[in-house]
């Protein structure tokens, strides 16, 4: 066997020992049908996509920009690379002036609703509850809510159920009595329409009402506190020590504080005692907790650590009437907007802090962002996560360069240029070192180019070696 060719086996064999049998599996396959796959498997297999010092003074950079110039009073965030390396950063003030820890807690808002639909399919893992049921089957709520609603269409947002919480009356609700505790029973019997936006599973609305309704059953069927659930199942087995249920569970961290526009202009309610901003949200919006937190939780729950994989195919069943609003939303879970033709997964929240919390099955890494003030919508995640993204495929643009191999170098009258395995849809350019192009060739899958150099000037010449998400350059030398 030719040695290059050798060379390239073992190191391609060497990449993927220890990869997850089940992505081997669709590899093998496909037989590596595009550059792209060979990429996932060299990310995923552990590149040493670390935290450079350039990348980290440059999310720093960004959480400074948000305080100084976008009027977000306090901001942090945490990134889990590929290689799990964790990096924190903080910036501004929380409440009574606080400089921003990475052990401050913020509001997550509907963020909670992952972690509601992650109990609730843990829940029917353990036969306790039916997705497919409806809600009546496990609790009595005097309510207009049609009975053949099931519990999947609240997680999925296809109950027809009206959004009780962004409301013009939210306001008054949260701001008359801050320290007035609701009741998930009251805000369901009292605060929620009975007039329906929809008929059952016949269209799609985002309502904070649904995931009240989940929340209580799960306390029902359960017959614990919901926080006890999610305390049980899921966090103290992840060892988040800085998560809550907000307005039921006490904490002594510092809190990041609220500014907020609940209808009468942006204000400062940071003094306020939180009981009833949280407690209004039971369910759908109440979690408190740390981007470090929240980033272990989204990272565990789309890397298999949480939940079954059937369960896993469920959360990921999008809504096709919620494509266009939120490029696909499953099961308390969505895309982020700016992002949805990739494969990046979690939630985002948008009541009385703001918090961005997604995991990236393309490229590895897991962000999270959170702000106590409200501004502009995913600013600061956006861009974070195009400094991690391109960061990362640097790295692997560099791996799979590695692996093309030109030779011999220096070359007489031949080159051969080894690919590596199935390689499909590449164009191979060599240009001479004025640019000029000598040589260029294209196939539909290739592994092995092969250029007569008898008619090439001694000199150094440059191959450029491109396909759809890749493209490389290498020198070699004619010397006759």
């Amino acid at each position: 066997m030719n040695k290059h060719l050798l060379h390239f086996i073992k190191k391609i064999s060497g990449s993927i020992s220890g990869f997850p049998y089940n992505k081997i599996s669709a590899f093998s396959a496909s037989s590596a049908r595009t550059i792209t796959a060979i990429f996932c498997i060299l990310l995923s297999v552990g590149l040493k996509a670390q935290m450079t010092p350039t990348l980290a003074t440059s999310l720093q950079q960004t959480l400074n920009d948000r305080v100084q110039f976008y009027n977000n009073n306090g901001v942090s965030a945490c990134v889990i690379l590929p290689d799990g390396s964790v990096w924190k950063g903080t910036a501004g003030v929380g409440q009574a002036s606080v400089a921003v820890s990475d052990s401050m807690v913020f509001h997550a808002a509907s963020i909670t609703k992952s972690n509601i639909a992650t109990l609730m399919l843990l829940l029917q893992e353990d036969g306790l509850i039916n997705l497919d049921s409806s809600w009546k089957k496990y609790i009595n709520l005097n309510v207009a809510f049609s009975p053949s609603i099931t519990v999947r269409q609240l997680l999925n947002h296809t109950s027809g159920i009206k959004d009780y919480l962004e409301t013009a009356s939210t306001e008054t609700n949260v701001t008359t009595n801050y320290n007035y505790s609701y009741t998930p029973v009251e805000i369901l019997e009292n605060h929620v329409s009975g007039v329906p936006d929809f008929a059952p599973g016949t269209n799609f609305n985002y309502s904070s009402s649904n995931y009240a309704l989940a929340a209580l059953i799960a306390q029902t069927v359960t017959g614990n506190p919901v926080e006890q659930e999610l305390r049980t199942r899921i966090w103290n087995p992840l060892n988040l020590k800085h998560t809550y249920f907000g307005a039921t569970e006490t904490y002594t961290e510092p809190r990041a504080g609220v500014w907020w526009n609940f209808g009468s202009g942006m204000q400062n309610y940071s003094s306020n005692p939180e009981t009833s901003m949280l407690s209004f949200a039971y369910g759908g919006g109440n979690l408190v907790s740390t981007p470090e937190d929240l980033a272990h939780f989204v990272r565990a729950l789309f890397t298999g650590s949480i939940l079954s994989q059937t369960s896993m195919n469920q959360m990921k069943v999008f809504h096709p009437n919620s494509q266009t609003t939120w490029k696909g939303y499953g099961l308390g879970i969505h895309r982020p907007n700016a992002f949805g033709n990739t494969a990046t997964f979690g939630h985002d929240g948008y009541y009385t802090n703001m918090t961005d919390m997604f995991h990236s099955e393309d490229y590895g890494f897991t962000l999270v962002t959170m702000t106590n003030t409200q501004t502009g919508w995913f600013a600061i995640f956006n861009e974070m996560f195009n400094k991690i993204k391109n960061h990362i495929v640097g790295i692997k643009e560099n791996e799979a360069l590695s692996l093309i191999h030109i030779f011999p170098n220096p070359a007489n009258d031949r080159i051969t240029i080894n690919l590596g395995n199935h390689y499909k849809n590449v164009e191979t350019i060599i240009s001479d070192i004025t640019g000029k192009i000598i040589y260029k060739t294209s196939s539909g899958e290739i592994q092995f180019v092969e250029v007569s150099t008898k008619d090439f000037a001694e000199g150094i010449y440059i191959v450029k070696v491109q396909s759809e998400n890749f493209t490389g350059t290498k020198k070699f030398v004619v010397a006759k």
